[in-house]
């Protein structure tokens, strides 16, 4: 039986209401802040995000760009606080992006497209928010880890932006990119276990128009991505064959680390370190990252 529209409906619910749970329960901050900041004029509370600057004592002046997952159906940007917690501790900063999830008419380009929008109005402010000086990684995971490889290219590389129809876009000092377990090979996932309804509901109306996908796939453009990328997966992770897809492609670049956990734990299962950074092995996960993106400051 394959998965269909209404079993993902099911999942948003459940999973909205796990994250929403975990979420309240996870400690107060006092880090500098500017929460719910409108990137569209639109009034819609997906078209805003946060920006958080670490500590003075030990803030590095790398700002965290982060893009959270949800199978392009559910989540918001605060949904990776408990990420964004980790990172802020270690001393960067963190701005966490949103962009309207699909409801079954929208399209990847229109996700990528809120992205984008996200970064432009981020980088444009960026000395209203003291980050005219540092540098910038992209992160994501899961699906997010699909958008935040795409928009790295788009801010990377004049000649995929171009492809995708960006141009003039402000500059940024874009160092790294952060994956956990993202979707690589966006033209072809889940066609072997979703229903026609399923694969609309999540991937939009285009959802049979492979060369469509493939032009919002980060492996049709992967041989022109040369920044160095941290990617992480697990052996409880649902959709491992994705981000061991990308891995085949990148492990013989100098500038990669690939973090394989192994653990037979349930627990420890896709994203851990975003959604259970308390783990030992999320924080195994977690302190990589950061020495990783320590090496290229």
């Amino acid at each position: 039986m394959k998965i269909n529209k209404s079993t993902l409906n099911l999942l948003k619910v459940l999973i909205n209401r796990s994250i929403k749970k975990r979420r309240k329960t996870y400690p107060p901050h006092s880090f500098k802040e500017w929460i719910d900041i409108p990137y569209l004029n639109d009034n819609k509370k997906c078209h805003t995000y946060d920006v958080y600057l670490a500590d003075e004592k030990n803030r590095k002046h790398c700002c965290i760009i982060d893009i959270h997952g949800g199978s392009y159906i559910f989540g918001e940007h605060k949904d990776n606080y408990p990420f964004a917690y980790e990172m802020l501790k270690d001393g960067y900063d963190v701005a966490l992006v949103d962009y309207e999830v699909n409801d079954g008419k929208r399209n990847i380009g229109d996700l990528i497209d809120d992205c984008v929008n996200n970064i432009i109005h981020l980088l444009n402010n960026k000395d209203k928010y003291d980050l005219e000086f540092g540098t910038f990684v992209i992160a994501g995971d899961s699906a997010g880890g699909h958008l935040a490889l795409l928009v790295s290219m788009i801010f990377s590389n004049k000649k995929i932006a171009k492809e995708l129809g960006y141009e003039n876009l402000p500059k940024i000092n874009l160092i790294a990119t952060v994956l956990n377990s993202p979707v690589y090979d966006f033209a072809n996932i889940g066609d072997d276990n979703m229903s026609n309804s399923g694969l609309c509901r999540m991937k939009g109306p285009r959802y049979n128009d492979k060369e469509y996908l493939s032009k919002y796939s980060p492996k049709t453009y992967i041989n022109d991505f040369h920044l160095p990328i941290f990617l992480s997966t697990c052996k409880n992770d649902f959709i491992r064959p994705e981000p061991l897809k990308l891995y085949e492609d990148i492990k013989n670049r100098r500038n990669i680390v690939f973090v394989d956990i192994s653990s037979d734990k349930k627990e420890v299962d896709h994203v851990h370190n975003v959604t259970k950074p308390y783990l030992n092995e999320s924080k195994e996960v977690n302190e990589a990252t950061t020495e990783f993106i320590f090496k290229y400051l």
